[in-house]
C-alpha cells in the first residue's frame, strides 16, 4: 500500500470500524436508559451492574476508536470530523460516499448518546441536591446560611457568622 493512496482493503476496514463504533454507540442506548431508571430509583445495586456493563461496551468502544484514528493517522489525517469528511472526499467511488454515509451515522449516534448523558447526568445533579437538601434540613442548616463556592457546589458559612458574634 502506497503512503499517498489507500487501497480498497483499506477502506473495507476503515469502514468496518466505523461501524463497529456506531453498533457499540447503539449498545449504550439501552444502558444509558437502565442507568437513568436506576437514578429514579436509587437503585444502587442496578447502577452498579450497569455501570460495569457500560465500562465493557466503552472499552471496546475506545479499541476501535485507537484502531482508526491509527489508520487514519497513516494518511497524516485528523481525528477532527472535518479532516475525515475531506480525506473521505478525496477517496475513489465508491468508497468515498459509503465512508461518509458510516462517518454521518456514527456522528448522529454519538449526538444521541451524548444527550442521553447529559440527561442522565442532570438527573444525576438534581438529586444530589435534593439529598443535600435533605441532609441540611436534618441537620438543622438555614437555607440563609448557604453559600457557594468556585465549582458552584452550596456551603454553609454558620461558623464565620458565630465567629464574627465573637
Amino acid at each position: 500500500m502506497s503512503a499517498n493512496v489507500p487501497d480498497a482493503n483499506f477502506s473495507a476496514q476503515l469502514g468496518s470500524l466505523l461501524d463497529q463504533s456506531t453498533k457499540l454507540l447503539e449498545q449504550l442506548e439501552p444502558l444509558l436508559e437502565t442507568e437513568l431508571q436506576a437514578l429514579q430509583d436509587r437503585d444502587t445495586d442496578a447502577l452498579t451492574q450497569n455501570n460495569e456493563q457500560k465500562v465493557t461496551c466503552l472499552s471496546e468502544l475506545d479499541r476501535v476508536i485507537k484502531a482508526r484514528d491509527e489508520m487514519l493517522r497513516q494518511y497524516q489525517v485528523a481525528s477532527t470530523s472535518e479532516s475525515v469528511l475531506t480525506f473521505f472526499a478525496s477517496l475513489p467511488a465508491p468508497a468515498d460516499k459509503l465512508l461518509t454515509q458510516a462517518w454521518e451515522k456514527l456522528e448522529q449516534q454519538f449526538d444521541t448518546i451524548k444527550k442521553l448523558n447529559l440527561r442522565n447526568e442532570q438527573v444525576l445533579l438534581r438529586s444530589k441536591q435534593n439529598t443535600d437538601q435533605l441532609l441540611a434540613l436534618l441537620q438543622g442548616h438555614a437555607r440563609s446560611n448557604t453559600v457557594y463556592n468556585n465549582q458552584g457546589d452550596e456551603g454553609r458559612y454558620e461558623g464565620q457568622r458565630s465567629l464574627g458574634k465573637a
